[in-house]
């Protein structure tokens, strides 16, 4: 049982592996394998390489994105519930604050009652309240009583304002060889915490990540390191969303998710910018600090991209209102150059808004904001969406090549039209839905990589058969004729089968073992072996193929599998025939020792039409087993034709197939009209003679006569050609087509009463 199963697959495989198709799609699966295997196993470089690609893709959909009039509708809509209020120069020149010391923390006591009176739903404070206000932080320690008077106003607006949410940061310092990377935490000075209350809501982890090109692309609301610590545990754009949307959020840390109301989010996801930078309402301080004096008249606000409305004079009313820096630097206390603040960066690089345009660091917090109101994230790129993808990606592609083979243009161009389809589809997903699917890796990992392969193997299995159908036709064929067959294209050839139209010669030594029947059987063998050579190398020399070996000759043929001329297939076979007659009547004069006289004689019948070409192999790929033969009536009647030299007493019969096509270059005659084996209908049968003008002046005579005599026997008047068959006979007694025509004529005129000749007609030999 096992057995027969082991042969029944080998089987399978063994016809699948000579079918193009099924290997086009074995070698498209096995790169959407090899693909998914270096991503489910993060294997290095590789998975980094595509990993960075998908990035980019990413990121030039946000950019075009945000570059379309249809999306700026919907990125209003996403951006109406936040406003910005940035800390900047002009708010520093304008409120005349010394640019050589830290913001005071009555002006930031002062903003937030401000906006507390214009009705701001959520306030979100990012800016650095770690250390004590002036001169008391070097005086005094943290855990101290003192309190300055500039800390103690705003310690008395955290207590009185409810809604507000804190920043603490997280300082992740390099990974160091051989030691331990341990983060710095940063929360606000000792008695801003306390003001705060016992809700640890109104805490929230601050800190962006920055992936190693130096963008911004994803966030984590949830740091689980921390889940010991209120304040850092979960981050401040979950804080502020959960206080906006009046809910607090679970977190499922098995399945890595966060229930917020009625949605649930992925711990970590990417970025879903809204648009470039700018894109937010935004309000300089010193405009946000009297609000009511530049707001009275109108609800304007200065915006990126355009204007809103509010249905208040007030631009914070039930807004999320996030207050911080608003450019990339910070003024040193020590100097008059600028500074990133290590732990609190300012801005950002972001997809949306590189290196030349970096974004605020609370306009990125914005954006995720935006995201968890909206519900407009983008998931992380999962495991079952790269292999659907993959496999998707690789079976079209081994579809489309397996239909195409031997077209590397055409199947180029359908691959580059799936690569298209493909990306058009990404986009719109991403346009349409906020859905991101594997893009680069199954164009330039799968598709590409398959095209290759497939054109690779497909190239390497055309040449191992190409050399394997040169090394048959080596032995059956003049060497220039096989390499031409082994720089011609399979397709063309078709070597596995078709239909064409071939010339059919078979030729053999006649009456060859009465002749030879007394030698000893060697000398048998090498007198045979030697006609057969002769045979052989005429039919190389005259660019025809040996089929087989056959009745003491051979079988040969022309127009395949090169295509040649029918014209052309019987003018080589017919010089073919009359060399090999001279050749071997030049043998036999030289093979004189054993016999008196040797007098071999060549005879062959030749016809051309219709028949069906291709390897024979009975199965096997081995070529010492495999033939290319030629099956069809030209063959059979050839075969016939052969025969009947013995009745016509002739050298070389032509089927009327083969006589049209070299009656101009030689000189041939209709000796009859007979029902060939392999034809139902009657056919002409021409005798070859030699080449046009070179038969002698009496024979010359003769052939005339005789297609005068044999043009009246067709047209009926038998005893005119009853008369002229008999001169014939008289000019060349031995020529035996003329008396068995004559004898035709006379029992024809016999049957009718009529008188005939007196000319007796020779014997036959």
């Amino acid at each position: 049982m096992k057995e027969h199963l082991a042969k029944k697959v080998s089987k399978v495989i063994g016809v699948s592996s000579k079918d193009l198709s099924w290997r086009a799609l074995a070698v498209c699966f096995c790169v959407g394998v090899a693909v998914l295997s270096i991503e489910c196993f993060n294997i290095p470089l590789l998975s980094d390489q595509l990993t960075g690609s998908e990035n980019s893709v990413a990121d030039h959909f946000m950019r075009f994105r945000d570059g379309l009039e249809t999306y700026k509708e919907k990125r209003i809509a996403d951006t109406n519930s936040i406003v910005l209020v940035t800390l900047d120069p002009e708010s520093a020149r304008r409120l005349g604050l010394n640019s050589k010391r830290p913001w005071t923390r009555a002006l930031f006591a002062r903003l937030i009652e401000q906006l507390n009176k214009g009705g701001a739903e959520v306030i979100g404070f990012d800016v650095d309240l770690e250390e004590a206000s002036g001169d008391i932080a070097s005086s005094v320690s943290s855990s101290s009583e003192a309190l300055d008077e500039d800390d103690s106003l705003l310690v008395d607006v955290f207590k009185k304002v409810k809604n507000i949410v804190v920043s603490t940061n997280v300082d992740l310092p390099e990974f160091q060889p051989g030691g331990k990377a341990k983060p710095r935490v940063h929360a606000p000075y000792e008695p801003f915490v306390v003001s705060l209350g016992a809700d640890g809501a109104r805490l929230g982890n601050a800190y962006i990540a920055v992936e190693k090109d130096g963008l911004v692309r994803k966030t984590s609301l949830v740091f689980e390191k921390f889940g010991h610590s209120t304040a850092f545990y979960k981050s401040f754009s979950l804080r502020i969303a959960e206080k906006y949307l009046g809910a607090r959020s679970m977190v499922d840390q098995m399945h890595k998710r966060v229930f917020l109301k009625d949605k649930i989010f992925p711990v970590d996801f990417r970025i879903n910018f809204v648009g470039g930078k700018g894109s937010f309402a935004t309000i300089p301080l010193w405009r946000a600090l009297d609000w009511q004096k530049h707001f009275q008249s109108s609800s304007t606000i200065s915006k990126g991209t355009g204007a809103g409305q509010d249905t208040t004079n007030s631009p914070f009313a039930h807004k999320v209102v996030l207050i911080g820096f608003g450019e990339s630097s910070f003024m040193d206390t020590a100097s008059n150059q600028p500074r990133q603040a290590s732990i609190y960066e300012s801005s950002y690089a972001t997809p949306v808004s590189e290196f030349d345009n970096r974004m605020p660091a609370i306009e990125v917090q914005a954006n995720i904001i935006s995201n968890l109101v909206n519900g407009k994230c983008l998931p992380p790129p999962s495991k079952w969406k790269m292999m659907i993808a993959v496999l998707i990606a690789a079976l079209a592609c081994g579809q489309v090549m397996g239909i195409l083979v031997g077209r590397p243009l055409v199947s180029f161009l359908s691959v580059a039209g799936i690569s298209l389809v493909w990306f058009a589809i990404s986009f719109f997903l991403f346009l349409n839905f906020g859905q991101v699917i594997p893009t680069v890796v199954p164009i330039t990992a799968v598709v590409i990589p398959c095209w290759l392969l497939v054109l690779a193997d497909q190239n390497l299995y055309f040449f191992r058969d190409r050399r394997r159908h040169t090394r048959l036709f080596r032995s059956m064929t003049a060497k220039h004729i096989a390499r031409q067959i082994d720089r011609a294209q399979l397709a063309e050839l078709g070597l596995d089968g078709k239909r064409c139209q071939v010339t059919v010669m078979v030729c053999r030594v006649r009456d060859f073992m009465d002749q030879v029947d007394p030698l000893p059987p060697d000398r048998i063998f090498q007198i045979f072996n030697d006609c057969l050579g002769i045979m052989v190398n005429e039919v190389f020399a005259h660019r025809g193929i040996v089929d087989r070996i056959a009745s003491y000759g051979v079988i040969a043929f022309w127009g395949a599998p090169l295509p040649l001329p029918g014209i052309d297939q019987a003018r080589q076979a017919a010089e073919c025939a009359l060399a090999i007659k001279d050749k071997i009547n030049n043998y036999c004069e030289t093979q004189t020792q054993d016999l008196a006289s040797l007098a071999l004689r060549s005879s062959c019948g030749i016809e051309t039409g219709e028949a069906f070409c291709g390897t024979i192999d009975a199965g096997s790929r081995d070529t010492q087993f495999a033939q290319y033969s030629v099956m069809g009536d030209p063959v059979e009647q050839a075969l016939s034709i052969e025969g009947l030299n013995n009745t016509y007493g002739t050298s070389f019969i032509l089927g009327s197939g083969t006589a049209k096509l070299v009656e101009e270059t030689f000189e041939v005659r209709q000796i009859n009209v007979v029902t060939l084996n392999g034809s139902s209908d009657k056919q002409s049968l021409y005798e070859l003679l030699t080449t046009r003008g070179s038969l002698p002046a009496a024979m010359e005579e003769a052939i005339a006569i005789f297609r005068s005599a044999r043009q009246s026997f067709d047209d009926g008047d038998i005893k005119e050609a009853e008369q002229l068959f008999a001169t014939i006979l008289k000019m060349v007694p031995s020529d035996q087509p003329t008396s068995i025509m004559l004898k035709r004529c006379r029992e024809l005129l016999s049957d009718s009463g009529e008188t005939v000749s007196s000319v007796q007609r020779p014997q036959a030999k």
